[in-house]
């Protein structure tokens, strides 16, 4: 029992000897401890140079917005830290190869930095926190395979698993490009688009409308292109798709028969210019001014700060007001009732007073009062005038010149009746019936 604790002994006491003898070669060495050196004084610079940096691009280049049509969550002290740490990693690196000094820490250590740094911008252009997160893993598993040199295996084991629908191979490998390829091609369309839109919305011999349908038709175009190019880069056969062309059509016009309705009357509704965006349009219940038109519905924004998407194909079946289709001019109809009483050529006066000096309402074609007829306690007048902002509300409007008339009524004696009923009482006369009284 002794002589087999003496042997434990013995054998752990080796093994530390050559542990420590590893050690003392492979880390507690001058090149070991230099390179260790050289990547922490490089995240120390890169921490150092970050702040200063961040603060000049916020202060100078970011108020120009160069790339505007990119959205990056991320800080910008961050990006910097990720650009000035890898650029002094990699300088290091090869000024190490120069000289013929030990490298192989600092490149890998620059090679697990760019990475992270590749793997944190790709994440970070992705608004959805779910997607960023499946991006993210996905390119760090790639990342561990390539390092360890599993990535060939796996390749050919997610190539082995499929299965056969008709004459189409189905493997695992297949929905991963296609995952991968579609996802990088639509965001690379997202990109185009925003690009191509800026540019329509900076062109100043376009029209809101011809702007809406360009930058609609561009992004269909787009799609379409990125569509095509995907199946080519998956290496899927289009004939093979024959198969199937029937149960899509039908299912085309089952299931998307609203939504390919919605983008065919946006389409039509911009080529005629009938809805612009800044238009005031009533549509049923709903009143506003046109905020957006969408590749399904457009944005109607009310007066009470509610936002209405109303879908395209409503505007093409029902029937549509639109306050500055042709002409931005509106008139307003004030009705006003006075007693039978009062001077009717001084409350023309005064009405027209009313209207005559508030900001908004036009000066040609001038204000105009009517007597409308003679009701039954008063009577009735109507105030018309011209606006030319709609889209600033009428109500509001509306208000104003109610105040002033009752303002001016006040000040010259003039009377608002209110409704009067004559009561007849008949009584009876002792025998059921009813004799006046």
């Amino acid at each position: 029992m002794q002589n087999f604790s003496w042997l434990q002994a013995d054998k752990l006491s080796q093994n530390l000897t050559k542990a420590i003898h590893w050690a003392e070669i492979n880390i507690i060495s001058w090149s070991t401890l230099g390179q260790l050196g050289c990547i922490i004084a490089a995240i120390v610079a890169g921490s150092f140079l970050s702040t200063p940096a961040a603060r000049w691009f916020a202060t100078q280049v970011q108020k120009r917005r160069p790339f505007g049509f990119v959205r990056i969550h991320a800080s910008n002290r961050e990006i910097f830290f990720l650009i000035f740490t890898l650029m002094l990693l990699w300088l290091a690196t090869l000024i190490a190869q120069g000289a013929h000094l030990p490298s192989a820490i600092l490149q890998t250590v620059a090679t697990l930095a760019s990475v992270w740094a590749i793997i944190r911008f790709t994440s970070s252009t992705i608004e959805s926190d779910f997607l960023a997160r499946l991006v993210a893993v996905s390119l760090w598993l790639l990342a561990a395979l390539s390092i360890f040199g599993w990535l060939k295996p796996a390749i050919d084991l997610a190539d082995r698993a499929a299965f056969s629908v008709g004459s189409i191979r189905l493997s695992v490998l297949f929905l991963i490009k296609s995952l991968a390829a579609y996802g990088i091609l639509f965001w690379l369309v997202r990109l185009g688009s925003a690009v191509l839109e800026r540019s329509f919305m900076r062109a100043s011999g376009l029209t809101p409308s011809q702007r809406v349908l360009f930058n609609k038709l561009s992004t269909i175009t787009l799609y379409a292109v990125a569509i095509i190019i995907g199946l080519n880069i998956v290496g899927l056969d289009l004939t093979s798709l024959a198969v199937f062309s029937g149960a899509l059509g039908l299912g085309i016009g089952f299931g998307l028969q609203k939504v390919v309705s919605n983008l065919i009357s946006g389409i039509i509704l911009l080529m005629d210019k009938s809805i612009k965006p800044g238009d005031v349009i009533a549509v049923g219940d709903t009143y506003g001014w046109v905020n957006s038109l969408g590749a399904r519905c457009i944005s109607v924004l009310t007066r009470d700060g509610k936002e209405h998407l109303l879908p395209n194909e409503n505007l093409i079946t029902q029937t549509v007001e639109n306050w500055s289709y042709s002409d931005r001019k509106v008139r307003l109809h004030v009705p006003i009732g006075v007693a039978y009483g009062s001077d009717l050529h001084l409350v023309k006066k005064l009405l027209l007073e009313a209207a005559d000096g508030h900001p908004r309402i036009l000066s040609d074609p001038a204000p105009r009062c009517l007597i409308m007829g003679f009701g039954d306690s008063s009577v009735d007048h109507e105030l018309r005038f011209w606006i030319y902002d709609p889209q600033e509300g009428e109500a509001n409007l509306r208000s104003d010149i109610y105040y002033r008339i009752w303002d001016l009524f006040q000040e010259n004696g003039v009377e608002i009746p209110f409704p009067q009923r004559d009561i007849h009482i008949k009584s009876g006369d002792g025998k059921g019936r009813l004799a006046p009284a």
